[in-house]
């Protein structure tokens, strides 16, 4: 048992129904989606239960049983978790697609920087630059080594 949606503020209650349907999830029980939201934004909620002696005619011994209650806490502000607060988690999460790697020294450029050279030696120099500056397909995959890949673990 936690937080109960139907017992938010009319605001917080807008925000919530904001965040189900900008971040939908098959399968997911409610319960999960309302913890996920009072974590996300920081939201307390108070959480009681008394116990009480139920004496039940032929059952011996008398039950105990938990009675629960949850009460919404007033000090929190509503625009804490406002349709606006979801928005801007949501915003705060979408990334523009990142620029395709730059290549400072393209094929066209360097055919041209071959072509000016006037001896053998510059010539040289700039196809030992172009070896040794990495492709860009090189650029994409450098972090994409093999994890479990350990040279020394089985020697």
């Amino acid at each position: 048992m936690g937080s109960i949606p139907e017992i938010f503020p009319p605001k917080v209650l807008q925000g919530y129904q904001k965040y189900k349907s900008v971040f939908p999830q098959q399968g997911v029980p409610l319960f999960e989606y309302t913890l996920q939201f009072m974590i996300i934004f920081k939201l307390p909620w108070i959480m009681s239960w008394n116990y009480k002696k139920q004496e039940v005619d032929g059952v011996s011994p008398p039950l105990l049983v938990r009675e629960f209650s949850a009460r919404w806490w007033n000090a929190v502000l509503d625009d804490q978790a406002d349709m606006k607060a979801v928005m801007n988690h949501y915003n705060s999460l979408v990334r523009s697609p990142s620029p395709g790697p730059s290549c400072s020294n393209t094929d066209e450029d360097t055919i041209k920087r071959i072509q000016e050279c006037k001896s053998k030696e510059e010539i040289q120099r700039i196809l030992d630059e172009v070896r040794k500056s990495p492709t860009p397909s090189e650029e994409l995959y450098q972090d994409s080594q093999d994890p479990y890949e350990d040279d020394g673990f089985l020697s």
